[in-house]
């Protein structure tokens, strides 16, 4: 059998940047979680490949997730 399964997730927290504004570390941010995911950011460490992103000194603090729906679907 296959189930096509409709999930969920949010997560937040902080990271450091260093940055000449407000205006550019926020840019950044938004860069940095477009190219990377917030998990990434958050929890460097325990993704194989995000051990690069440890120097932003991620601190996961929020995290819910939740299965939305599952429904079986032909092969």
């Amino acid at each position: 059998m296959k189930y096509k399964v409709a999930i969920w997730e949010e997560i937040s927290g902080y990271i450091d940047i260093e940055a000449e504004s407000q205006e550019k570390a926020e840019e950044e941010a938004f860069f940095l979680m477009d190219e990377h995911g917030c998990g990434k950011l958050l929890c460097p460490n325990i993704q194989r490949d995000g051990s690069h992103l440890i120097k932003y000194n991620g601190d996961h603090t929020h995290r819910k997730t939740e299965v939305l729906t599952c429904e079986e679907i032909n092969s």
